[in-house]
């Protein structure tokens, strides 16, 4: 098990959740750590610019890429109502079910 920690908007930590991991894991290769203690990854996590890390009770570490998002758009994906609206709101537009709404006749 690792934790999970909350940042409220200030940057303080709110909590610390336990998070269970099932996922079965492949080894990818073994890297060196340098003398600062430095872990190079950037080919492993090349489109990702945060990561999560997470630490079980026998020491093993779990590195999950991350994305944020900007705390004014946080209401989006707390309102499943509007999120679902969104992602129809795609769908219709990648299948061509939308057309232009033409301003000057409003």
């Amino acid at each position: 098990m690792g934790f999970n920690i909350l940042w409220d908007t200030g940057g303080k930590v709110m909590k610390r959740e336990l998070v269970k991991i099932d996922d079965e894991f492949e080894e990818i290769g073994t890297r060196t750590i340098d003398e600062r203690k430095r872990l190079t990854l950037g080919d492993l996590i090349k489109d990702f610019r945060r990561v999560r890390l997470y630490r079980n009770e026998r020491g093993q570490l779990l590195i999950q890429p991350v994305v944020e998002i900007p705390a004014s758009e946080l209401w989006l994906f707390e309102n499943k109502e509007a999120l679902e609206g969104v992602k129809r709101g795609l769908k219709d537009v990648a299948e061509g079910r939308v057309s232009k709404l033409d301003l000057d006749e409003l």
